[in-house]
């Protein structure tokens, strides 16, 4: 591809060097260059990659876009074509989307961010809009997947709630190859933020919920609402924002989005969408939605109240696309969503739920739920991830000491973290009369939850829900809540 055209919408400071040449390919990564590719560099959070420009041209380079000024570059001895930028990530964006075709200006894109409930409202369009024969595509935490057109479901693996730049718009070409319209996506604070989804343009952006987590990385509270913001700040001409009415920061978010419309859900009969006669039980959540096109009947198998707030949102996102009743039914009834409040039965006479839950507010919302259905005991069996908010790591354990009826505190992914200086932190400051014990060895900690449950108890396993390892010292390793939970289970 010729560079000037591959720069097509960057802003660009300042250049060395001829725009009129062809190049083979972008790399971010110094180690992935070849020859004639175009290679992007920044200040990143921990390294800056300009450091990286001589062996990248060593190796090929024959462009470098860099935030620093030619000047500052020095000891360079082989002829490139330098082009320099406010934000090397906002250009590996719009680079990466020029490179593929822009294949998201044929796309619906429908955004959701929160502190939590995006992966289970993602599924939740998701299945609304297939159930209504849309042709549609789902990008997020459990994995990413598309009907294609020869309706076989094709499912992807995903290593980041929001993948990569240029990840990102190679998924969005190949979903336009297979005929798909719409694309439901989660919105990761921090891809928001890096820049992964500058120059897109929203159909419709969903807020979920707003609470304490990532602090590691935003530092406060205004940070991380300014990232997820950015999201609405992408509406396009006709867009719709879905807000949660019950939040104290909707009004902010709303102004974000001033010249869009807006649908409001929540518990209120203030709100645009909201709910009534709710029943919750083990196997179901069921109420009556109110919405702007009249009342629905419906029922989910995502179990706990707090599902109500998702499954409301994704009734608005089919309201918004004016999906058929049964179509919404359909899918809220079909949607089972991997390590979100997850059953793991092997005919024992009490309940084992596991839930990826890992945040103060994900926490209280899932064992508040469990609570309301536990017929005996609850028992609660959670950890806090390394290297991460250490802030929160209090807050979760006298959420669960106030809650649970006996908390067993063990390892979530300490990654380069001690688990037991993580453990001591949980404990820190627990009411002297909290009932728990301490197992840093995870495996044997849901061992311990389980043979200690009677019948009618409720074992709530929460932190990494759907994922497949654990991650210790800066390795990957495989562990499986669910896995394990079943073969334990068995063996009684």
């Amino acid at each position: 591809m010729n560079l000037r055209e591959l720069l097509q919408g960057v802003n660009i400071t300042d250049s060395t060097g001829s725009l009129d040449i062809d190049v083979t390919g972008i790399a971010s990564d110094n180690r992935d260059v070849k020859l004639g590719n175009v290679f992007i560099c920044y200040q990143g959070i921990s390294v800056d990659s300009h450091i990286f420009i001589s062996d990248a041209i060593q190796k090929g380079a024959a462009v470098v876009i860099g935030e620093k000024p030619i000047a500052e570059l020095t000891g360079l001895t082989k002829p490139f074509t330098y082009v320099q930028v406010p934000n090397g990530r906002r250009a590996m964006s719009l680079l990466s989307a020029n490179w593929h075709g822009n294949p998201a200006e044929q796309l619906k894109l429908i955004g959701i961010t929160g502190t939590n409930g995006k992966t289970s409202t993602a599924h939740l369009i998701y299945a609304i809009l297939k159930a209504s024969g849309r042709k549609v595509a789902l990008i997020g935490t459990v994995g990413h997947r598309y009907t294609n057109v020869h309706g076989t479901e094709k499912k992807l693996p995903a290593l980041l709630t929001t993948p990569d730049a240029f990840a990102l718009h190679a998924l969005f070409k190949q979903f336009t190859e297979e005929g798909i319209e719409y694309v439901t996506m989660e919105t990761s604070s921090q891809g928001l933020a890096l820049q992964r989804l500058a120059g897109l343009t929203f159909d419709t952006a969903v807020f979920t919920n707003f609470t304490q987590d990532h602090l590691d990385y935003h530092r406060t509270m205004e940070d991380y609402l300014k990232a997820k913001l950015m999201l609405f700040e992408q509406l396009g001409e006709g867009g719709v924002a879905i807000l949660n009415a019950d939040l104290p920061v909707t009004e902010c978010i709303a102004q974000a989005c001033a010249n869009s419309k807006r649908l409001m859900y929540g518990h209120g009969s203030n709100a645009d969408l909201h709910a009534e006669d709710v029943e919750l039980s083990l196997n179901q959540l069921a109420f009556t939605a109110l919405t702007p096109c009249g009342s629905m009947p419906a029922k989910l198998r995502l179990i706990g109240e707090y599902n109500l707030y998702n499954a409301l949102a994704a009734i608005a996102v089919g309201v918004r696309y004016s999906c058929s009743v049964s179509a919404i039914q359909e899918g809220l009834a079909a949607t089972i969503v991997p390590g979100r409040f997850e059953l793991i039965d092997r005919g024992q006479d009490f309940a084992v739920i596991v839930d990826y839950a890992h945040t103060p507010d994900g926490l209280e919302n899932i064992l508040t739920a469990a609570k309301r259905i536990t017929e005996r005991k609850l028992i609660s069996v959670f950890g806090c991830g390394g290297d991460r908010d250490n802030g929160k790591r209090p807050k979760m354990g006298n959420i669960s000491a106030q809650i649970a009826d006996y908390s067993v505190i063990t390892s979530d992914n300490p990654r380069t973290e001690d688990p037991d200086a993580i453990i001591a932190q949980i404990v820190s400051n627990l009411p002297h009369d909290a009932k728990y014990v301490c197992i840093s060895e995870r495996r044997h900690a849901i061992h311990h939850a389980i043979t200690t449950a009677k019948s009618g108890d409720v074992v709530v396993i929460a932190g990494k829900g759907h994922e497949d390892y654990q991650e210790i010292h800066g390795k990957r390793f495989p562990f499986d809540d669910r896995v394990v939970a079943s073969d334990i289970l068995e063996s009684l």
